[in-house]
């Protein structure tokens, strides 16, 4: 550790006012400590002056407070609601598969269930057409799809 230079408190002053002596000048010119401290205090006056000069009006602190309690609010919002979207997502791709993969049996197993159901009397054949598995599988991730493609896609107001 250094020991500090007996000018210096008088270096810093005449660095603030641009006064200088011709004792203190030739000292400064002469000691790296106080030539150091000579630029680094003309910076932070500059900066100072800048800082002064610049007659902004700050905001209304009820304002700032508003809007930080708004965007912790609405972070909190979305990591809460985060997990409900992947599962919305996950149901919504579940359909898709089941869709795409029982999509070529399907149609014959539909085509095929209404037509055993008559049409004079349609209530009669239902209970044996809508006992297949397969049907009610294929109906219920049809409908939990499209479901969750509507929350996915639906717009929020407010």
């Amino acid at each position: 550790m250094r020991k500090p230079c007996p000018f210096e408190d008088a270096v810093a002053a005449a660095a603030r006012s641009g006064d200088w002596s011709p004792e203190l000048r030739a000292h400064r010119d002469g000691c790296l400590s106080c030539a150091e401290l000579t630029l680094v205090v003309a910076a932070l006056t500059t900066d100072a002056e800048l800082l002064m000069g610049a007659t902004r009006p700050l905001p209304d602190p009820k304002v700032i407070w508003l809007r930080a309690t708004l965007a912790t609010r609405e972070q909190q919002l979305d990591r809460a609601t985060r997990a409900i979207v992947w599962v919305q997502r996950a149901a919504l791709a579940a359909a898709a598969v089941v869709g795409i993969a029982f999509a070529p049996g399907l149609w014959g197993l539909v085509r095929r269930t209404f037509s055993e159901v008559a049409l004079a009397n349609p209530v009669a054949g239902l209970p044996r057409a809508a006992g297949s598995p397969l049907l009610v599988l294929v109906v219920s991730m049809t409908i939990l799809g499209a479901l969750a493609l509507y929350e996915l896609t639906a717009v929020r107001e407010g």
